[in-house]
């Protein structure tokens, strides 16, 4: 494994990381504060962050191992699209077909996108 492949490694390492922690403690703020709904609702909104920081990685890995400068362009911008109808969707999903509760599913979910600043100090 190259350097850059494994400071890449580390680096979507500690976003997951930092989503995660973020997104439980606010689900116990939720769970401490009002009741398990509303926990519930923010575990899905933070989960559904998660889920797109880890397709993200994956993405820009995919698309740095591609020998070609037009191929890499183009997997990330397909990779963007993706990420971004799969959040329309599964929030969708959460606040319209499970019925979650939409302030803490929000909340988690914006909170959680903060666990990228863990990864602006490479350390």
């Amino acid at each position: 494994m190259t350097d850059a492949a494994e400071a890449l490694r580390r680096g979507i390492r500690r976003v997951v990381l930092a989503q995660a922690v973020i997104t439980f403690s606010l689900a116990a703020a939720f769970w401490y504060g009002r009741d398990s709904g509303e926990a519930l609702g923010a575990l899905y909104g933070g989960a559904t962050a998660l889920l797109i920081s880890v397709w993200l990685g994956r993405g820009v890995k995919r698309a740095g191992a591609s020998p070609h400068p037009g191929a890499v362009l183009g997997a990330l911008y397909a990779n963007t699209v993706m990420r971004y109808v799969a959040a329309i969707v599964l929030l969708g999903l959460g606040l319209g077909g499970l019925k979650l509760a939409p302030i803490p599913l929000v909340c988690a979910f914006v909170a959680a996108q903060f666990g990228v600043l863990a990864n602006i100090r490479q350390g």
